[in-house]
């Protein structure tokens, strides 16, 4: 069975795992530490919370993403997008699992006791942002898994931010009926499910089910105590409770993924927790929102990933696809696109399908050919340099829909009232001449050292990077 401790075991196996040993603050210092590693990390020595761990960047690294789907990293992208073609896998309901260790309602319950990290410097309070929160639509009874996050307002009562996608709309299917909500926070568990909470399915398809297809293994799937709704028995932690209908109350600011406070404070429904189950010995897991390199954007960034390589892959009838980056370091709004082109203008039909799809993110679509590593910036940007005419190799679309977390694009409706924004969207042609210029594309080969890919400095020093605890 797939789950938490499963995907840290591979890690530390691997050699990808760091623990911090070293007495750590959540609410003054780990904030900054997930922000300076790609890779899985472990606090075991949380301040103020005796017996706590806290893990994260789980999956932000192309190493620790190929961990978790089991494939070498170059397989992770086409892997992915072919894994989401599979049907969804529907769960095994069990009586009880390890979430059901302890059992806290009433005056047991205490949010703040939660080793609940503080992201960024002017957040309003520490938040969870690594619970996938489970609602059911109440005409269907269909399940919805989403990432919201929750800022912790007092002992049992967070705020909630919804975007305006599939749980909100469920919301206001139950504020018609002047009915509360019921839903459960759902924290730690393998973080293929932390992938798939965020991939872009229709209304109506359970995550939790995509998330079985994903790990190939149906999810064992256990009654709440409180709400009707199930959720995965290995988790570490589930909160459950209702959104109440009709109330709104001051939620923020909060550092959002594109390294901005863009909502501030606004007004947002709030979460009243009626019992928290979890395992024995819990582990805290937390999903970092800023810097512009955490995982917060890399969990986004791999679905999207998947997606545009499904839809750019049968472009013009065929296109000989490599990989397809969308860099933490871009804010979701870069896509890299890499590929050998083999007609006139090639380039111009990925650059078309790269910036239109289900996702709103994609603003700035590179096109890079075989030769360029998409996960080095500096290659991205020396092909940038020296592939790139900018009197010809431009494509520009003004007045298109953006994001509705894009700073940069125009607001056309305020926010709460559906938060638009459009703006101009742009694609790079970064490629060399296609194949059918066989001359010309000779003509564009890269000059590379005596020896490249065969022998590296490392090695000539014995100094192959260790890796291991920090103190």
């Amino acid at each position: 069975m797939h789950d938490l401790r499963s995907f840290i075991a591979s890690a530390e196996k691997a050699g990808e795992l760091l623990r911090v040993h070293r007495e750590t603050d959540p609410l003054t210092e780990m904030g900054v530490l997930f922000g300076e590693t790609e890779q899985p990390l472990i606090f075991e020595n949380v301040r103020g919370y005796p017996g706590w761990q806290v893990c994260g960047e789980l999956v932000t690294s192309r190493a620790a993403q190929a961990l978790a789907f089991q494939v070498e990293r170059s397989q992770v992208v086409p892997e992915l997008a072919r894994r989401m073609q599979s049907a969804a896998l529907p769960g095994r309901n069990v009586n009880t699992g390890p979430v059901k260790e302890r059992i806290l309602t009433g005056h047991d319950v205490d949010l703040r006791k939660l080793p609940v990290v503080v992201h960024s410097q002017e957040d309003g309070g520490p938040y969870i942002g690594s619970a996938m929160c489970v609602t059911k639509d109440p005409d269907t009874g269909i399940q919805n898994v989403a990432m919201l996050r929750m800022q912790i307002q007092d002992r049992n009562r967070t705020g909630t931010a919804f975007a305006p996608r599939h749980s909100w709309m469920h919301y206001q299917k139950y504020e018609a009926r002047n009915e509360p909500m019921p839903m459960a926070a759902v924290i730690g568990h393998h973080p293929v499910l932390d992938l798939a909470a965020n991939s872009s399915v229709p209304y109506g398809v359970d995550e939790f089910q995509v998330a079985g297809s994903l790990l190939q293994e149906p999810l064992e799937m256990v009654r709440c105590e409180t709400v009707d709704l199930m959720v995965p028995a290995h988790a570490e932690i589930v909160i459950e409770g209702l959104i109440p209908p009709g109330i709104r109350e001051d939620e923020g600011p909060f550092g959002e993924f594109q390294c901005y406070y863009l909502t501030r404070t606004r007004k947002c429904p709030i979460f009243e927790v009626k019992a928290i189950t979890m395992r024995r010995d819990a582990l805290y897991r937390h999903i970092q929102a800023t810097p512009s390199t955490v995982e917060h954007q890399a969990l986004v960034a791999v679905p999207m990933e998947a997606h545009l390589w499904q839809r750019i892959k049968d472009v013009d009838g065929y296109i000989d696809l490599k990989d397809v980056h969308v860099p933490p370091w871009g804010a979701c709004f870069v896509v890299l696109v890499k590929f050998t082109p083999r007609l006139e203008e090639q380039a111009k039909s990925v650059l078309m399908a790269a910036l239109s799809s289900s996702y709103a993110h994609p603003k700035i679509a590179i096109a890079l050919d075989d030769d360029i590593d998409l996960t080095d910036p500096r290659d991205v940007f020396w092909a940038a340099a020296t592939r790139v005419d900018p009197a010809h190799d431009l494509l520009q679309i003004p007045h298109a829909r953006m994001h509705s977390l894009d700073p940069s694009g125009k607001l056309v409706t305020a926010p709460g009232a559906g938060h638009q924004r459009v703006g101009g969207k742009l694609g790079i042609d970064a490629t060399k001449p296609p194949t059918c210029r066989p001359k010309d594309r000779y003509d564009w080969e890269r000059v590379l050292p005596m020896g490249h890919g065969n022998i590296s400095l490392q090695e000539v020093l014995g100094a192959l990077g260790s890796k291991g605890a920090l103190r």
